[in-house]
């Protein structure tokens, strides 16, 4: 939820009782428009990719936790499940399918299942993403199949998502919404070397998001918005799964948010209303360095 420290709060006005009561209704009345904001989306299907671990998990439950009914696309589905059955007694509904990103064939099927079962999308998250440490002019054939790996995944399959979604959007005629998470790597390329393609995969992500809100406006899909969400350093496996070692102490020595964070973004861009478009969200740890 965005008011994570309600409990804080409420042991801070414990101290000033003759705030106490203004304060209690001061964060009821917060909640009450936060409630507010998301009710519009109650009910509806909402497609979350990268769904097993790290943000993706976050944005499934706060979803779920808001009254949608949460698709949540995974390698590792069985994670996704784990996640429904630790919240079978939430308001919204959360549902689980094998998904590989960086396979047409795979993104394919899936979404005709989508379409079987559900009849409509009306929000996708892009979250789905890897990262590997290497060089970029490196032709060996193992980090040739790592970068390849990564432009499908990171781009590529977004690029199929997106459609895939936005052909069912469009069918039910109702509001959506497509947020992709991309990085702050998506305006700057700060660890040259070492990063290989994921930059340059983020910066493609940024573009294409402007790309399809323009796209969106040409062809008169005025119920349907697009936002790019960059985060800084989230404290998730991406690290690791990179081949970084010791990742453990690399976000010990770094300033870094937790997946909750970006799902708190997610929720803000959805609570906007319906005639606004925030394009745009950064949101980096306060001393973050990047």
């Amino acid at each position: 939820m965005l008011l994570e420290d309600n409990n804080f709060m409420c042991s801070l006005f414990s101290f000033f009782p003759q705030f106490s009561l203004v304060g209690s209704v001061f964060i009821d009345f917060i909640q009450f428009l936060h409630q507010l904001a998301m009710d519009k989306w109650i009910g509806k299907i909402a497609v979350v990719t990268g769904a097993s671990s790290g943000i993706g998990a976050a944005i499934v439950k706060d979803l779920a936790q808001n009254g949608l009914t949460v698709i949540g696309l995974a390698r590792r589905s069985e994670k996704v499940d784990e996640i429904a059955a630790e919240l079978s007694s939430a308001s919204g509904k959360i549902y689980s399918r094998k998904c590989d990103i960086g396979d047409l064939n795979s993104i394919k099927e899936t979404f005709m299942w989508i379409e079987k079962k559900f009849q409509k999308v009306n929000i996708l998250i892009n979250n789905a993403g890897l990262a590997y440490i290497g060089g970029v002019l490196d032709s060996s054939e193992d980090q040739t199949t790592k970068l390849n790996e990564i432009i499908n995944v990171n781009f590529t399959g977004l690029v199929h998502t997106t459609r895939e979604s936005f052909r069912l959007m469009k069918a039910s005629n109702e509001y959506g919404m497509i947020i992709n998470i991309s990085s702050v790597l998506d305006s700057v390329i700060p660890f040259p070397t070492r990063s290989l393609v994921y930059p340059a995969t983020k910066h493609a992500v940024r573009a294409l998001t402007e790309i399809i809100r323009q796209e969106l406006i040409v062809g008169e899909n005025d119920k349907i918005k697009v936002s790019n969400l960059s985060p800084g350093i989230v404290e998730t496996n991406i690290v690791s799964a990179a081949g970084l070692e010791n990742a453990d102490q690399f976000y010990k020595s770094v300033a870094c948010l937790q997946p909750r964070d970006i799902s708190a973004g997610v929720l803000y861009l959805l609570g906007t209303p319906h005639n606004v478009n925030v394009t745009q969200l950064t949101i980096k740890p306060v001393g973050e360095k990047l």
